[in-house]
Protein backbone atom coordinates (compact mmCIF):
# COMPACT_ATOMS: atom_id res chain seq x y z
CA UNK A 1 0.00 0.00 0.00
CA UNK A 2 1.41 3.33 -1.12
CA UNK A 3 2.06 5.93 2.01
CA UNK A 4 0.46 9.68 1.48
CA UNK A 5 2.55 11.92 0.74
CA UNK A 6 2.32 14.14 3.32
CA UNK A 7 3.68 11.02 5.39
CA UNK A 8 6.83 10.98 3.30
CA UNK A 9 10.27 11.64 5.29
CA UNK A 10 11.03 15.03 3.60
CA UNK A 11 7.57 16.59 2.22
CA UNK A 12 7.26 19.14 5.26
CA UNK A 13 10.73 20.62 4.17
CA UNK A 14 10.39 20.39 0.89
CA UNK A 15 6.60 22.00 1.00
CA UNK A 16 8.73 24.91 2.89
CA UNK A 17 11.42 25.21 0.49
CA UNK A 18 8.48 25.12 -1.77
CA UNK A 19 6.77 28.11 -0.40
CA UNK A 20 10.04 30.08 0.06
CA UNK A 21 10.96 29.88 -3.66
CA UNK A 22 6.86 31.17 -4.01
CA UNK A 23 7.41 33.86 -1.35
CA UNK A 24 11.06 35.26 -2.86
CA UNK A 25 9.15 35.61 -6.26
CA UNK A 26 6.07 37.45 -5.28
CA UNK A 27 7.58 39.51 -2.66
CA UNK A 28 10.00 41.13 -5.38
CA UNK A 29 6.91 41.18 -7.50
CA UNK A 30 4.79 43.08 -5.23
CA UNK A 31 7.56 45.15 -3.04
CA UNK A 32 10.28 46.19 -5.02
CA UNK A 33 10.19 49.45 -3.92
CA UNK A 34 12.00 47.97 -1.19
CA UNK A 35 15.02 47.03 -3.44
CA UNK A 36 15.17 49.86 -6.28
CA UNK A 37 13.80 53.20 -6.66
CA UNK A 38 10.38 53.98 -7.48
CA UNK A 39 11.99 53.91 -11.20
CA UNK A 40 13.72 51.13 -10.98
CA UNK A 41 13.35 47.66 -12.21
CA UNK A 42 14.32 44.54 -9.89
CA UNK A 43 13.08 40.88 -10.38
CA UNK A 44 14.39 37.54 -9.11
CA UNK A 45 13.01 34.32 -10.78
CA UNK A 46 9.78 35.73 -12.59
CA UNK A 47 7.73 32.62 -13.03
CA UNK A 48 10.35 30.33 -13.10
CA UNK A 49 9.90 30.31 -9.18
CA UNK A 50 7.14 28.59 -9.30
CA UNK A 51 7.92 26.11 -11.86
CA UNK A 52 10.85 24.97 -9.28
CA UNK A 53 8.47 24.75 -6.56
CA UNK A 54 6.13 22.67 -8.34
CA UNK A 55 9.06 20.79 -9.80
CA UNK A 56 9.96 20.03 -6.38
CA UNK A 57 6.82 18.90 -4.73
CA UNK A 58 6.02 16.70 -7.73
CA UNK A 59 9.98 15.15 -7.81
CA UNK A 60 10.89 16.05 -11.22
CA UNK A 61 13.84 14.86 -12.37
CA UNK A 62 16.82 17.43 -11.46
CA UNK A 63 14.69 20.01 -9.98
CA UNK A 64 16.18 20.13 -6.40
CA UNK A 65 19.68 20.68 -8.03
CA UNK A 66 18.67 23.14 -10.36
CA UNK A 67 16.98 24.64 -7.73
CA UNK A 68 19.66 24.53 -4.95
CA UNK A 69 22.67 26.35 -7.80
CA UNK A 70 20.22 28.78 -8.70
CA UNK A 71 19.64 29.67 -5.44
CA UNK A 72 23.10 29.76 -4.82
CA UNK A 73 24.19 31.73 -7.74
CA UNK A 74 21.04 34.70 -6.80
CA UNK A 75 22.36 34.51 -3.05
CA UNK A 76 26.13 35.70 -4.21
CA UNK A 77 24.01 37.95 -6.88
CA UNK A 78 21.94 39.69 -3.84
CA UNK A 79 24.80 40.10 -1.51
CA UNK A 80 27.02 42.16 -4.42
CA UNK A 81 23.59 43.90 -5.73
CA UNK A 82 22.99 44.50 -1.51
CA UNK A 83 26.37 46.35 -0.68
CA UNK A 84 26.72 48.63 -3.94
CA UNK A 85 22.72 49.45 -3.54
CA UNK A 86 22.52 52.48 -1.16
CA UNK A 87 22.06 52.50 2.40
CA UNK A 88 18.07 52.65 2.74
CA UNK A 89 18.07 49.07 0.73
CA UNK A 90 21.03 46.95 2.51
CA UNK A 91 18.63 45.67 5.47
CA UNK A 92 16.03 44.35 2.58
CA UNK A 93 18.88 43.16 0.05
CA UNK A 94 20.51 41.29 3.75
CA UNK A 95 17.20 39.52 4.28
CA UNK A 96 16.31 38.51 1.06
CA UNK A 97 20.14 36.98 0.90
CA UNK A 98 19.58 35.16 3.91
CA UNK A 99 16.06 33.84 2.70
CA UNK A 100 18.12 32.54 0.19
CA UNK A 101 20.89 30.77 2.17
CA UNK A 102 17.89 29.14 4.35
CA UNK A 103 15.96 27.85 1.30
CA UNK A 104 20.01 26.67 -0.28
CA UNK A 105 20.09 25.08 2.91
CA UNK A 106 16.70 23.21 2.35
CA UNK A 107 17.59 21.99 -0.65
CA UNK A 108 20.90 20.31 0.07
CA UNK A 109 19.40 18.90 3.28
CA UNK A 110 19.06 14.67 4.19
CA UNK A 111 15.07 15.19 4.48
CA UNK A 112 14.61 16.62 1.15
CA UNK A 113 17.47 14.80 -0.70
CA UNK A 114 15.52 11.34 0.24
CA UNK A 115 11.99 13.42 -0.72
CA UNK A 116 13.22 14.00 -4.10
CA UNK A 117 14.64 11.17 -4.78
CA UNK A 118 12.07 8.50 -3.22
CA UNK A 119 9.29 6.68 -5.87
CA UNK A 120 5.91 7.02 -5.40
Amino acid sequence: MKTKFIQQKGFLLTLLASILLVLITEVNNYAKEYFVTETGNFKILGGLGLILAIGLLLKWKYFRQISAVISGFLMGIVLIFGFSAGSQFLMSYMVLATTLLLLFVLLLSKPVILYSKSNQ
